[in-house]
């Protein structure tokens, strides 16, 4: 059964597009990290301030406020991948359905065709 005629004729009628939900998501997830970064960057300013006056980095991470820049960087870079994958897979699903093969796709994100196989079966 090939769905490459309901996924053309009928997205633009349909109110749930994966694509666009998953697109929508990584703008969020953007939009926090771009919060997180400017607390990161503060942080950073002000530890480079403390060290220079000659501070230890136990006596600077010790007075420090949660997250840490460490705990920031580390949730910057699960949002990213979280809501990068999930486009990637929404994207490949679309592409699929419109009659891209698994090695057009794989060309097109750079990726092998194993990996878009695994994306197209993938649940999450």
């Amino acid at each position: 059964m090939r769905t490459a005629a309901y996924y053309v004729q009928d997205v633009a009628n349909e109110p749930n597009d994966p694509v666009l939900d998953a697109l929508a998501g990584l703008v969020r997830a953007l939009r926090d990290n771009s919060a997180r970064i400017e607390a990161t960057l503060s942080r950073a300013e002000r530890i480079h301030r403390q060290r220079e006056a000659g501070l230890s980095y136990r006596e600077i991470e010790s007075g420090e406020e949660r997250p840490l820049i460490v705990e920031l960087t580390r949730d910057n870079l699960a949002a990213l991948v979280e809501a990068g994958s999930r486009l990637r897979r929404a994207e490949a699903r679309a592409l699929h359905a419109e009659g891209m093969t698994m090695e057009q796709i794989a060309e097109l994100f750079g990726v092998t065709r194993q990996r878009v196989s695994a994306l197209l079966r993938s649940e999450r």
